[in-house]
């Protein structure tokens, strides 16, 4: 079964396929209003980078590579963020999880624990993924502190990994979680959200 854009919900979130001219234009809203989350951001450069990252949404999603999500609240459907599968392989049983980012309102709450629980669940149980990877910016605390509440194994950096479009050299720090590591990863995110 190849990976398909779908719908995923639960109490605190509901993922559905990004509609890149409909929710661009929430995108660029949180970029205005929210630009300290993108400090550490991949695609943050000179011009309309919001825009180029929609582009390249749109060109990935048409070629395989990518399937992104809108997260919105179940409730009112209110745009809180986007995150995505990358890189999927049919052949490695591989994804990552990645190019997530949150409005302020939605950081420190049950909104990254359900979208990460949402989606590992689809792939693990679903597509029989055999490892789930994320990539952070060696720079970024925060999103690596939060890899590892979810369960994920450090894996390593890889030093000089990527040129940022502000032409900085970034490390990259790599965590996976593995389908015999899921059962245990799954029992701590459904107890956190039961909490939540």
């Amino acid at each position: 079964m190849m990976l398909a854009p779908l719908t995923l919900e639960n109490a605190h979130v509901r993922l559905r396929p990004f509609v890149p001219d409909a929710d661009g234009v929430e995108l660029h809203a949180l970029a205005a209003r929210a630009p300290e989350i993108f400090r550490l951001w991949s695609f943050r450069g000179p011009g309309d980078w919001v825009g180029d990252w929609i582009e390249t949404i749109r060109k990935r999603t048409k070629n395989g590579s990518m399937i992104a999500f809108a997260v919105t609240r179940p409730g009112d459907g209110a745009f809180i963020g986007i995150t995505s599968f990358l890189d999927p392989s049919e052949i490695n049983k591989s994804v990552e999880i990645g190019m997530t980012c949150y409005a302020p309102e939605a950081q420190g709450t049950a909104v990254n624990p359900s979208c990460k629980y949402l989606l590992m669940r689809h792939l693990f149980e679903d597509w029989g993924a055999r490892r789930v990877q994320y990539q952070v910016d060696n720079r970024n605390e925060r999103s690596k502190a939060g890899v590892l509440k979810l369960g994920a194994k450090h894996e390593g950096v890889l030093r000089n990994h990527r040129t940022l479009p502000d032409s900085f050299v970034r490390d990259t720090a790599f965590f996976s979680i593995l389908d015999r590591e899921w059962p245990d990863v799954k029992a701590r995110l459904e107890a956190r959200l039961a909490a939540a």
